[in-house]
This record gives C-alpha cells, sequence and structure tokens, in this order.
C-alpha cells in the first residue's frame, strides 16, 4: 500500500462514527495528500459506503477531471480511477457515480467556491452536505518521515539564504533587492518556488506585520524584518529574522530581547500534550507583562506543510493538542506604529519530551 492509500485508510478510519457516505475534496493540497495528482483542475470523491454509489465495483476513489490530466491521474494516482469530466461539469459527473434514490451524506471542503456548492446542491437533491474540513485536514497535521524529511531541507535553503543575505544588507539597497536576491538564492538551491510573497520591511515599514515589499532604501538606525520561505519537493519553510543596519537605540535593543524571550519561553514549552493557546498564552502573557501587549496582535505560530499556513495554531483560540511530529511555528512579534518592528520565527517540530528547532539561524541581535 502506497502512503496516499495509507492516508485516506486513515481518513476512512476518522469518520468511522460520523455516518459520512461520500467525501469530495477539492483543494490542491489536499487533492495532492490524499492521491498523489499534482496537476490543475480536479475533484477527488472518495466512498466510505459504497452503497451510496451508482456502480457495483469497490473502488477506493474517482478523480475526476479533463483531458488535459487523463494521462496525469493515469501515472500519478495509484488505485483510483479515472473519471472524465462531463461536459456539464463537476455536479453532473459526480452525480452520475451516486445513487439516485438514496438520501447521502456528502462532506465538502470549505475550499468550495460558493457557485459550485449551489450547482451541486441543485444537480445533487438528494445530498445532504456538510463541511468536513476539520476531518480531512486532521491526518495532515501529523508528518510522516518523508514529509518532514522535505520541510527539513526547504527550512535549511532558508538558513542558507538568511547567511547569504548577511553579507547584502546596507545602507542604500532596496527592500525589493533583498526580496529578489531571496528568491534567486533559494531557487538556485533548489526551491521550486517560494513559499509566499517575500517580506522585507525596513525601517518603519516594519512596524507592519505583513507589509508588502517596496523600493524603500535600507538606512542606518533600520530594523530589518525578513520573513521569507520556500518549497521544496511540494513542502514548505517557513522563518523570520530582524537585524539592525548600523546602530539601534536602547528602545530598539529592549524590544528585540523581549520579542527574543518571548520566542525562547514558548519554545521551552513545546512538547507532546500541550494545548495549543497555553503555549500562545506563554509568549503573549510575557510582551504584556514587559508593556508591550497592545503591539503583538497576531497569534504566535501557525502549522507548515504543503500549505504555508495549516492547522494547529498557536493561538489563543486554537484548543488542539499537540502530537508528536507537527511542524508549527513560533513566532511572535512586537510592532509600534510608525516607528519599527520586530519578530523572530523558527519552524520546529514537536517531539515526545519537547521539540526539534528546523531553523538554525542565529537569533541573537546583528548589526550590520
Amino acid at each position: 500500500m502506497n502512503i496516499f492509500a495509507t492516508r485516506r485508510q486513515q481518513l476512512k478510519r476518522e469518520l468511522q462514527n460520523e455516518q459520512t457516505d461520500v467525501v469530495l475534496i477539492d483543494h490542491p493540497s489536499n487533492l495532492y495528500y490524499y492521491t498523489g495528482f499534482t496537476g490543475g483542475e480536479a475533484m477527488f470523491l472518495m466512498p466510505v459506503n459504497m452503497d451510496v454509489m451508482s456502480t457495483v465495483d469497490s473502488v477506493e476513489g474517482y478523480v475526476i477531471t479533463d483531458s488535459r490530466y487523463y494521462e496525469q491521474v493515469e501515472k500519478e494516482c495509484e488505485g483510483l480511477s479515472l473519471v472524465k469530466l462531463e461536459r456539464n461539469g463537476f455536479s453532473a459527473t459526480i452525480k452520475s457515480l451516486l445513487h439516485e434514490n438514496k438520501k447521502i451524506k456528502i462532506l465538502l471542503e470549505d475550499s468550495m467556491n460558493l457557485a459550485q456548492y449551489m450547482k451541486l446542491k441543485e444537480t445533487c437533491p438528494n445530498g445532504m452536505f456538510a463541511l468536513g474540513s476539520n476531518w480531512i485536514g486532521m491526518p495532515r497535521m501529523i508528518k510522516d518521515p518523508e514529509e518532514l524529511a522535505k520541510i527539513e531541507k526547504a527550512e535549511e535553503i532558508g538558513d542558507a539564504a538568511f547567511t547569504h543575505l548577511l553579507d547584502i544588507l546596507k545602507p542604500g539597497v532596496s527592500e525589493r533587492e533583498v526580496a529578489l536576491e531571496l528568491e534567486f538564492f533559494m531557487k538556485r538551491q533548489g526551491a521550486s518556488k517560494l513559499s509566499f510573497d517575500t517580506i522585507v520591511a525596513s525601517g518603519p515599514n516594519s512596524s507592519m506585520p505583513h507589509a508588502q515589499v517596496t523600493d524603500r532604501k535600507l538606512q542606518k538606525g533600520d530594523f530589518v524584518t525578513m520573513d521569507f520561505g520556500c518549497v521544496y519537493q511540494g513542502y514548505c519553510s517557513d522563518m523570520t529574522r530582524t537585524v539592525a543596519i548600523g546602530t539601534v537605540t536602547e528602545e530598539m535593543k529592549k524590544v528585540y530581547q523581549i520579542v527574543l524571550d518571548a520566542n525562547l519561553r514558548a519554545m521551552e514549552q513545546i512538547a507532546v500534550g500541550k494545548r495549543c493557546s497555553e503555549i500562545d498564552a506563554v509568549a503573549r502573557d510575557y510582551i504584556r507583562e514587559q508593556g508591550y501587549g497592545e503591539y503583538f496582535g497576531h497569534g504566535l505560530g501557525h502549522g507548515v506543510g504543503l500549505d504555508i499556513h495549516e492547522e494547529p495554531r498557536f493561538s489563543p483560540k486554537c484548543d488542539v493538542i499537540t502530537r508528536e511530529n507537527m511542524v508549527i511555528t513560533d513566532e511572535p512579534g512586537i510592532y509600534l506604529p510608525g516607528q519599527f518592528g520586530v519578530r523572530i520565527e523558527d519552524l520546529v517540530v514537536v517531539k515526545e519530551d519537547g521539540y526539534r528547532k528546523l531553523s538554525q539561524s542565529e537569533k541573537k541581535l546583528i548589526v550590520l
């Protein structure tokens, strides 16, 4: 049994007590995770109860797509049946696979657009639709050894990129030039693409957590926050480092140290069996005690894998209990509007007795 078949079986086991008949997957990352399909437009229909299918054949699942991807499905989706997309679209094709005279509970993803959902509901009047994103996404929280190896390699490329940048960051270089250099370097090291649009925020721009890259040139006295990552064989990396150009004020030193201490305090609490919201609180409470609570508005961290933002999350609202081989970020920050900001982000793997840190770049304040 290949890894994709194993994942499908795991999902079916998760759904045993949910009285689900069919799972319908359309999100590209989940399509790949459960089928191996790397192409474009497609849907995966996985029967949980074969009695609701129009065919008596016992099939693990159906990959529905058009002629652009027929051959690709045959090569990539072992053990699954190719279903050629009908001219009337996905809804009509899905209907043809289902029993006409039975009520059928269908789990959908919340990524499905409204138009597609309305069409499906109209075409399949016997369907009883429910959101299944939590069930579908649950197995992805725990990374297998192959996934971990790819994420670790992607993060190694990020670490090398940061070291490379230390010789480039200087007054007169623009944020855009830094972002381009990051992209070029990571792709030269084997990355297929960026995990997300790189953030390079200098001086007052660094007070915006998700600042857009501009043509602003680095200046003496700037903090420069760089949040970046790459994709290696389908899996993402993510890290943030903040460095200073030339000189720093006492307040800049103070804020930097508070963020670093928050990062380290939270990391010390990471281990199997911890509630995600409790780990978030360690960093959040510390920053608040230091007088900067109102300047840390985002969650402490998020899962990373096929997508740059996955479950679980270190946030006040996430009550997921950590399990071994979850991959998640630890990224506290303080952002003083119009002045400067600091964020320090590491990528870690949850382990039984603690964690394994994947990002190895220096975190002590670097003044260039």
